[in-house]
């Protein structure tokens, strides 16, 4: 029975007793465990205070270089007046002995850390529901939502510990792996493949933790391109989420069984399908029902706290997420003194989370009206409508452009370009596709008759608005 077995009477905040002393003394058996537990642990995370006080003098003296053993605690302990405090050599020596094996010391942090993490639930649940019944939240439930989310975002970010600095020589070894791994893949694609070709090769994939900015003028097919995108990774196994603050979910869905029915999206609106199309209608529903592809329509969604708590749970539903499209940066909401710096935030907000998910984030951006005055009709970065954050979080940028939009009797009718205006660790260029707006879709192009429609119409673009859009 050890010296707090008196207690187990009362309802306690959780709590292990035997795997707080497990680690106190493996420290005091074998101080090469410390380098084991590699930060897992702090004073905080111990229940008892006196737990709490000895393993804060055994980090210092091994901070410092010093040996830290039952003796040399104790000393340390008694010279700042806490030996007795604490249990004494007694109570060093009981620990020590009594462990079963220093080599099991990350488990037991495990343990001592998880009990933490159950005390924070329950006090952060107190101070939600004290929270909830203050009588001037009645009128402010979204507000109430909003700040519960962020409480619980704030707890989750305390239990990631940070990163340690690294040395170029301790980073190398990491790096030539990786370079060492694409070489053996022949050059492949390093990223997550977006499914078209000619922007695979240019970018290498989508990156893991890139923020890529998706901009476009009305009519230029960027929902359409970022969704097909979306299909893509979920066809080739992986698992995507889309945020649609524009789009109901069902329409988006809608969308995916045009394009893998080939099925005019007006045909499905009115209903009036061919046999054949049915046909085709029932093959790409069979093609899409198992695929792990979510879509979200909530409008709650347009703060970056409550996508991240959605993102997470989907992680949870699904496995890891492979890549996020958020449909668009205008209709979200932030904080800032302006809009200007509100969405600066929501991008700085979205590359982070990027960054803590691991996967690439895809957000859609409108252009500015400047696009419309200019003879060419090309987009670039200063088109990027009311802030110039947005180039500056984003790892790449692309621009959705539509020569066929403006010149429906043009020869690159029928054509779309996506250009590649930004790319932190690449280089820039324009990539050709084929736009099929009544399929909701895009395809790979052949380089040399697009090649071969541009020369004929290097004419500049004039105001004409006709056929499918985004």
């Amino acid at each position: 029975m050890n010296a707090y077995d008196d207690m187990s009477g009362l309802r306690l905040p959780p709590h292990s007793i035997e795997s707080e002393q497990s680690v106190l003394g493996g420290l005091l058996l074998d101080n090469g465990a410390w380098e084991r537990l590699d930060g897992q642990l702090t004073e905080g995370d111990f229940y008892h205070a006196d737990h709490r006080r000895i393993f804060s003098c055994i980090a210092a003296m091994l901070d410092r270089g010093q040996p830290a053993d039952v003796v040399t605690v104790y000393e340390a302990l008694r010279a700042a007046g806490e030996a007795e405090q604490v249990g004494g050599l007694a109570y060093l020596n009981a620990m020590a002995q009594n462990t079963p094996s220093a080599a099991n010391i990350r488990r037991y942090a495990e343990i001592v850390r998880g009990c933490r993490v159950r005390r924070d639930v329950m006090a952060l649940g107190q101070d939600i529901a004290a929270l909830a019944a203050e009588p001037s939240r009645a009128n402010d439930t979204a507000g109430l939502v909003e700040q519960v989310t962020g409480m619980v975002m704030a707890l989750a970010d305390t239990r990631h510990a940070g990163r340690e600095p690294q040395t170029i020589g301790e980073l190398l070894p990491g790096v030539l792996d990786a370079i060492d791994q694409r070489m053996n893949d022949g050059g492949a694609v390093s990223g997550l493949a977006t499914g078209f070709r000619l922007l695979d090769e240019l970018t290498c994939g989508l990156q893991a933790g890139d923020l890529i900015i998706v901009a476009g003028r009305p009519g230029m097919g960027k929902t359409t391109l970022a969704v097909n995108i979306a299909e893509n990774v979920a066809l080739a196994g992986g698992a995507a989420f889309v945020v649609s603050l524009e789009m109901s979910a069902a329409q988006l869905a809608e969308r995916s069984v045009a394009r893998f029915g080939a099925i005019d999206t007006q045909a499905l609106r009115s209903g009036r399908i061919s046999q054949d199309g049915f046909t085709r209608l029932s093959a790409a529903l069979d093609r899409l029902r198992n695929q792990r592809l979510v879509i979200a329509d909530d409008p709650a969604l347009a703060s970056v706290a409550r996508i991240r708590l959605a993102a997470r749970k989907q992680s949870q539903r699904l496995g890891a997420l492979d890549l996020i499209v958020i449909d668009y940066l205008q209709l979200m909401r932030g904080d800032g003194a302006n809009r200007n710096d509100e969405l600066g935030g929501i991008t700085r907000a979205l590359k982070l989370l990027a960054r803590e998910l691991a996967c690439p984030i895809i957000l859609l951006s409108q252009l500015s009206r400047a696009v419309e005055a200019r003879p060419d009709k090309r987009p670039i970065l200063s088109d990027l409508r009311e802030s110039g954050a947005i180039e500056q979080d984003a790892d790449v940028v692309m621009m959705a452009y539509r020569d066929g939009y403006y010149r429906p009797d043009g020869p690159l009718q029928g054509f779309a370009e996506i250009l590649v205006r930004k790319q932190r660790m690449g280089p820039t260029g324009d990539v050709p596709l084929i736009f099929q707006g009544w399929h909701s879709r895009f395809l790979d192009a052949d380089v040399r008759d697009f090649a071969a429609a541009k020369a004929k119409g290097e004419a500049p673009a004039r105001e004409t608005r006709r056929g499918f859009g985004d």
